[in-house]
């Protein structure tokens, strides 16, 4: 009869026949999933698990860790060979790990010793199609897309690394357009494995900034594909879809795809490229207010020239009778015709003080001043203005444009004069 085992002793001999089994490190390949970091030592632990159908649970997965020790050389090596060291959440790598048995606690656990960068830098593209796909079936890309792209965009919210060339850029150009931008800057990490967390806090600064902008841009310069991957994280696009205003991403050259492209409502090719789509939105607006004003001054014209030839000719005719009458009415007449010219004069004055006058109001009434005037202009989730109180239901929300930014809001009471 065999003696019974201690639960240590059991664990003892799995360790053994693990060691003996894998007395070197191994190469394993499999997707990276429960990332988290422990801060205060550097250690970073997951799960790497083997690659599954979209929605399906993985085969089989495994508990990893990297210390700070392994992270720092690794890093180190990569570096020396021009590449990037990243381990991102639903990223596949490639990985060399010591097999690790801890027989106090019976848990298995691989030891990451290595990195296989060029194989990282071609799953880098996989891993991008896995999640668009992914946050496509989830409805998380469209929901940016479907906010109303505001009609004046004149308060912006940008989201960039601070003095860097694609910053310079994109002011010059609001700056150049001559209109009045006022640009809200909240800056994040472009690069390195802090970045997915920084634009995320950036974006709720935004939020949380007693000025709402109209719409935000997300932008950095270009950089290699390895450089524009730390944007491949999902958190990155969620955040995006829950942002009250439409987000521009401007991420890299026309070449470049990243998962905020497909998050954002916009994508533009640079950030030069996204200044423009906002100068083009507010000169379409400025255009069409042109085009109003010259309506309505073109329809009062002709009445002006109208009246103007009447009375020019009445005042003729009235001279030319003049000279028929006999002379004890003419010096009387002559006095009334001194009078009707200038009565005609201060018609046609007052004519042209009306037109004039009428010209101020409608360059008053000039949408963009308005609004800087203090009022604001109201429309409802479909982006349409809204003229009457009863166009409006309880508990609809509303959106308010004002000269600077814009705010959501909730209809709780209705007065209808």
């Amino acid at each position: 009869m065999h003696s019974d085992l201690t639960v240590l002793e059991l664990n003892r001999s799995v360790k053994t026949v693990l060691q003996a089994g894998f007395p070197d490190p191994v190469w394993i390949r499999g997707i990276v999933t429960g990332l988290r970091r422990v801060s205060g030592r550097g250690h970073s632990y997951f799960q790497l698990a083997d690659p599954s159908g979209p929605g399906e649970q993985p085969d089989a997965v495994v508990d990893c860790a990297l210390f700070a020790g392994d992270r720092s050389r690794i890093s180190l090596e990569a570096g020396r060979h021009g590449k990037l060291f990243q381990l991102e959440n639903n990223t596949e790598v490639r990985i060399l790990a010591s097999v690790s048995f801890y027989d106090r606690s019976g848990r298995f656990q691989l030891i990451m010793k290595g990195f296989d960068a060029e194989f990282a830098g071609d799953a880098a593209a996989a891993t991008l199609q896995r999640l668009v796909a992914l946050l496509s079936r989830e409805g998380v890309l469209a929901e940016n897309g479907t906010l109303p792209f505001p009609g004046v965009p004149l308060c912006v919210g940008l989201v960039t690394s601070k003095g860097s060339a694609a910053e310079t850029d994109f002011l010059k150009t609001l700056d150049e357009s001559g209109y009045p931008f006022r640009v809200l800057a909240a800056y994040a990490a472009m690069q390195g494995d802090s970045t997915s967390e920084s634009v995320c806090a950036a974006f709720n600064r935004l939020v949380t900034n007693p000025i709402s902008p109209d719409a935000v841009v997300l932008t950095r310069g270009g950089g290699s594909a390895t450089d524009l991957a730390w944007f491949n994280d999902e958190k990155v696009a969620r955040t995006i879809a829950q942002l009250p205003w439409p987000v521009i991403s401007a991420i890299g050259h026309e070449i470049d795809t990243t998962l905020p492209d497909y998050a954002a409502h916009t994508r533009a090719k640079t950030p030069t490229h996204a200044a423009s789509v906002l100068v083009d939105a507010v000169a379409a607006f400025d255009d069409a207010v042109s085009v109003l004003k010259h309506s309505l001054v073109s329809s009062v014209s002709p009445k002006l020239q109208m009246e103007s030839m009447r009375l020019k000719n009445l005042a003729s005719r009235l001279t030319v009778h003049l000279t028929s009458l006999p002379s004890r009415k003419a010096d009387e007449l002559h006095r009334l015709a001194s009078r009707l010219s200038i009565s005609v004069s201060a018609k046609l004055h007052s004519l042209l003080t009306q037109v004039t006058e009428a010209e101020k109001q409608i360059e008053m009434r000039d949408p963009v001043k308005m609004l800087k005037l203090g009022w604001a202009v109201v429309r409802n989730t479909d982006g349409l203005p809204l003229r009457s109180a009863r166009e409006i239901t309880q508990n609809q929300t509303i959106r308010v444009s004002m000269n600077r930014g814009s705010l959501t809001a909730v209809v709780k009471e209705i007065e209808d004069d």
